[in-house]
Parts: C-alpha cells; structure tokens; sequence
C-alpha cells in the first residue's frame, strides 16, 4: 500500500493491448494508466459527471519515472493526490504500484482549468477547491 499522504486509488490489471514487444507495459500506457486514476479522482471527490464538457480542464504537463516493469495480468494501483492548487491550476501527483506492492513508477501531472468558449485560463471552480481540501488534508 503506497504512503500515507495518498488516500485515494483506482486499481486495474494489465490487458494484451497495454504490452510492448518485450512483454512489459508500454511507457506510453502509463498515461493512460494516470488519465483513468484522474478521471475517477475528479468524479469520486470532487463531483464531476461523465461527460466530456464536464471536465473543464486541459493538460499542461506530464512528467513520469519508471522504476518497475508491469506484466500481463498484474494487478496494478494507482495512487493519486493533489500536492498543489494554484487559482487555476493544480498538480496531481501519482505513485504507480504493481500487485505486490513494488512501485512501478512514480508520476506528476499539471492540469489548468481551461475555458474553451473564451480561449483562455478560469479559476478552478469553488466546489472542486473545497472538495479537494476537505480531501486533501495537507494541503
């Protein structure tokens, strides 16, 4: 189980698809890996719906350490927090874990609520910064 301040996972098992011809997760599945943990850390804490146009915010960076290969089958866990929040962006931090609990690779995202109508940066919304804290104690 990953460290203390990560209080929020998904959990999913490496598919045929996910592997590289050396047999291990492709570097470029784990962004896909850290794109499902966000996704389920938006809806489950702060609320958002299913929907595309709900989710308000692009990808300014990703940045990810690999330190473990992932095989087919592998039950994989992936650890995500918020370490930062800015007035509108705010950084995810991922700790990526195999079934036996080695870390696979460690992750850091950073995301801006975007506008699309207005072509330009907003505020992260209110509701989201107030459940994020509440979640988030050490912010």
């Amino acid at each position: 189980m990953s460290e203390g301040r990560f209080r929020f996972s998904t959990t999913l098992e490496v598919r045929w698809r996910d592997l590289d011809p050396l047999g291990h997760v492709n570097n470029a599945v784990y962004f896909t890996y850290l794109e499902l943990a966000r996704f389920h850390y938006l809806r489950d804490v702060c609320g958002i719906g299913d929907a595309p146009e709900d989710i308000g915010f692009v990808l300014a960076e990703a940045a990810c350490t690999y330190l473990s290969p992932l095989s087919l089958g592998e039950r994989v866990t992936i650890w995500i927090r918020v370490s930062e929040l800015r007035n509108s962006s705010f950084v995810f931090e991922y700790r990526v874990e195999g079934e036996d609990g080695r870390l696979a690779a460690t992750a850091r995202t950073v995301q801006v609520c975007y506008d699309l109508e207005a072509g330009r940066s907003r505020p992260i919304p209110t509701e989201w910064r107030e459940r994020i804290t509440t979640h988030e104690p050490d912010l």
